[in-house]
């Protein structure tokens, strides 16, 4: 989201908003490097990806994201998980179809959440708990809100 906005609302705790930039942190063994992705597919959002594919072998890589749409910019076998929202899972879905519509260029069975691969990149793509502000509709239909849980073993 809005990184300026953002910044300020953290400020002063203990939180670590990344915007367009890599963390690295430790837990346990692994070596854990964080890529945070602002919106939109700018220059400083590649420039990150490139720093997190430079990890050292062994290093887990993670990449967050507002939206799925930078699993587009991965170079394959560079991330080990991508986890975006954006899309609530299309807010309305048709069954047999999926979302009618997803705001995002990812596929379309992608966009509407869940766990999946994308040209050998795992993505996460979660419906979130809100819906679009833009205009759309204010409901819901066979996409509910949801909070995953993903475990790194």
């Amino acid at each position: 989201d809005d990184g300026p906005t953002l910044d300020e609302m953290f400020a002063g705790t203990p939180v670590t908003y990344l915007w367009n930039e890599v963390v690295e942190t430790q837990v346990g063994d692994p070596t854990i490097r964080i890529a945070g992705l602002g919106l939109g597919e700018g220059r400083e959002g590649r420039a990150a990806l490139a720093e997190l594919a430079s990890a050292p072998e062994g290093t887990v890589r993670l990449v967050l994201s507002h939206q799925p749409d930078w699993a587009l910019e991965v170079t394959p076998g560079t991330v080990d998980l991508l986890v975006a929202g954006h899309t609530h899972g299309g807010q309305i879905q048709v069954p047999f179809i999926g979302p009618l519509m997803t705001l995002s260029d990812v596929p379309r069975d992608v966009a509407a959440g869940g766990l999946h691969t994308l040209d050998g990149t795992p993505v996460y793509v979660s419906h979130g708990v809100g819906h679009e502000q833009q205009g759309a509709p204010q409901i819901r239909f066979l996409a509910p809100p949801d909070v995953g849980l993903i475990e790194l073993g």
